[in-house]
């Protein structure tokens, strides 16, 4: 018998739903909700076979969210099956055994949470959008500053109209078309087409945005659709979307950017101002990853909230004259972390073979602050090991050389390795329970022999 997967929400958590069903592969979807454009639009996606809609009103849509966050968050989430179910009379369209969620995974620990690239947008809805883009007639910046679905009461990055007044001024020669629910008087310049209110659908949205030269909005279903289909786009971020949040975190269009809630009208102006792809070797450890190594966000959450990071930022600095070699899965994100530290003049990075390839995505965007990427252990220059506390086990001949030594993952239950730590060096200030940072005693002295 057919399975048939649930999905509910809004359209940013259906999109990232429809990449659970295509995992699963699931062709047949219950879809629960207010939006009936919803269902047309999953049932026009090609690895789709069949729809069924069930609907809550608007005004109730609170009654019944709550079953599909839990089941977004993992919760008892065969409890919330029965429930819905049980509630929307499901039976009349398959039997309780043939239901599973296929609701996006908020936690990222059954499911990376992505949006399908394929995803297309319905014939009608982009036959709309069309009839505006040829009234417009003019090259235009889209601009949606209001959502119902994503936006709670004084959450709006505290900036917005302040940069749209400076958008509209300074417009580029285009014309700035306004679009989502809202309508107001004041927006009437003549450069200017107020389209709020006046679109069926968001899909229509999203074809207008795939024709403007610059789309403006909030972290929502418009954005993710410029995230996926590679569109220049600009996301002023209210006050819960940053590096923590999931759909942050799948985002790696470089065409792509954001204004964190806590950044200012200057940072948007100049974004605005410079509106070239990311430039990927100015961004931090948390943007660059993802942007960089297209992590899935369960992996990638596991590596940046590591508690550790702290601790080896500490060590990189306090090494920061000295050659690195990082020895095999050393996490990636601590070599890029580290690289702020090292100077333009010559410098040498040194990595094993298993870390070859990340570790040549890394340089490949620093060329300017490293000469070279020496892969041998057994050299002769002063440098500082990086590596996990059981992976010394292979290297306990060459230990007592090695003059500086960064370990993580610190157990202390191998006896030959701390045999060896404890003849030849000592611990150093700055060292935590699962990081240990430790100098040579004798190694000056062997060297120079």
């Amino acid at each position: 018998m057919s399975k048939w997967g649930l999905i509910g929400l809004a359209w940013g958590d259906v999109m990232a739903s429809l990449a659970v069903a295509k995992t699963k592969g699931i062709q047949n979807i219950i879809y629960i909700g207010p939006y009936p454009e919803i269902a047309s639009f999953i049932e026009h996606q090609d690895f789709i076979s069949k729809v069924e809609y069930r609907n809550y009103s608007f005004k109730d849509r609170y009654d019944f969210m709550k079953y599909f966050t839990r089941m977004a968050n993992q919760f008892d989430i065969d409890d919330q099956i029965r429930f819905l179910h049980r509630e929307f009379y499901l039976n009349s369209i398959c039997p309780l055994e043939t239901v599973e969620s296929c609701q996006c995974d908020w936690s990222s620990t059954k499911y990376p949470l992505e949006i399908p690239k394929e995803l297309k947008i319905t014939d009608n809805k982009r036959e709309e959008a069309e009839k505006f883009i040829a009234e417009i007639n003019h090259p235009y910046i889209l601009i949606q500053s209001q959502s119902l679905h994503t936006n709670k009461e004084n959450s709006h990055w505290p900036h917005w109209e302040e940069f749209i007044d400076y958008v509209i001024a300074n417009n580029k020669n285009k014309k700035i078309v306004f679009v989502g629910e809202f309508g107001d008087d004041d927006k009437t310049a003549e450069n200017i087409i107020d389209l709020r209110g006046k679109t069926s659908s968001v899909e229509v949205l999203f074809h207008l945005a795939e024709h403007s030269d610059l789309t403006i909005t909030v972290p929502n279903s418009l954005f993710h659709w410029c995230n996926i289909k590679n569109i220049n786009a600009l996301n002023l971020c209210h006050d819960s979307f940053h590096q923590i949040n999931p759909f942050y975190r799948y985002m790696n269009s470089l065409k792509c950017k954001h204004v964190f809630h806590k950044e200012g009208l200057d940072r948007a102006i100049s974004i605005y101002e410079n509106q070239e792809d990311i430039d990927i070797s100015t961004l931090g450890c948390g943007e660059w990853i993802p942007k960089n190594l297209f992590l899935k966000q369960y992996d990638l959450k596991a590596r940046i909230s590591d508690t550790q990071l702290g601790a080896v930022d500490f060590a990189l600095s306090e090494f920061k004259n000295h050659n690195w070699f990082f020895n095999d899965d050393f996490p990636i994100q601590y070599i890029w972390n580290g690289l702020k530290y090292i100077p333009k003049e010559n410098k040498n990075i040194y990595c094993s073979i298993l870390m070859l390839k990340e570790v040549d995505n890394i340089l490949s965007f620093c060329n300017d602050k490293f000469v070279s990427c020496n892969r041998k252990l057994d050299i002769n220059e002063n440098f500082v090991l990086f590596s996990k506390y059981g992976n010394l086990s292979k290297h306990l001949k060459s230990l007592p050389y090695i003059k500086n030594l960064v370990l993580i993952n610190f157990i202390g239950n191998n006896q030959d390795i701390n045999k060896t730590l404890e003849e030849h060096f000592i611990e150093l200030p700055g060292s935590t329970d699962k990081v240990k940072l430790y100098t040579n005693i004798f190694v000056g002295h062997i060297l120079q022999q």
